[in-house]
């Protein structure tokens, strides 16, 4: 009976997964349709960006998936840093559109696909990882850092980074910060 159930998580779990790009591309396309990108808009929203995503790559450098608990660098502050440096992407790209609109539609979409992955995630590394997961859920918050001393232990490793694509994900990115000048171009409103 366990594995049957075990069998009915991971289909949900693929199921998100597979939800996570269409949703990805809607909150992007929500970004495009309504965006109005100024100069200044474009040169905040960058920053934000450039934030999001080296959270990302610290976090990609820091977990070894499905092998160990990661619970250093940015794992020490938050359950959920590769989510969090997708949510302060997703944020950055609306401040470049400079549309509010974009940003309640990016925001409510990223909870409705990613919160339910998270915790599907969480009940798989439970299982796993049993109490050793369990106790790291009672003490680090899902996707809101607190600090910890523990960012500085642990180790880095830039051969995870790329092992987890990441670099894939940096030119996607570039692609975006390059259609944002665009589309101020062509709305008049660069």
């Amino acid at each position: 009976m366990s594995s049957e159930k075990q069998t009915s998580a991971q289909k949900l779990h693929k199921t998100f997964l597979r939800a996570r790009i269409p949703a990805s591309i809607l909150m992007a396309l929500a970004i495009i349709i309504f965006a109005k990108p100024t100069q200044s808009s474009w040169l905040i929203g960058l920053g934000v960006i450039i934030l999001g995503e080296a959270l990302r790559i610290w976090a990609s450098g820091h977990i070894h998936k499905m092998a160990e608990v990661t619970q250093t660098g940015p794992y020490a502050m938050c359950r959920h840093p590769l989510y969090l440096g997708h949510l302060i992407i997703a944020s950055g790209f609306c401040i470049v559109a400079d549309s509010m609109l974009a940003f309640i539609i990016v925001t409510i979409s990223f909870f409705i696909v990613y919160m339910p992955t998270w915790k599907n995630e969480e009940n798989y590394l439970t299982e796993q990882f049993g109490e050793t997961y369990s106790a790291f859920m009672k003490v680090t918050p899902a996707l809101l850092p607190r600090w910890s001393s523990k960012v500085f232990s642990g180790s880095f490793s830039w051969a995870l980074v790329g092992q987890h694509r990441e670099w894939n994900h940096v030119a996607g990115l570039l692609a975006g910060v390059v259609a944002m000048v665009i589309l101020g171009w062509w709305h008049g409103s660069w």
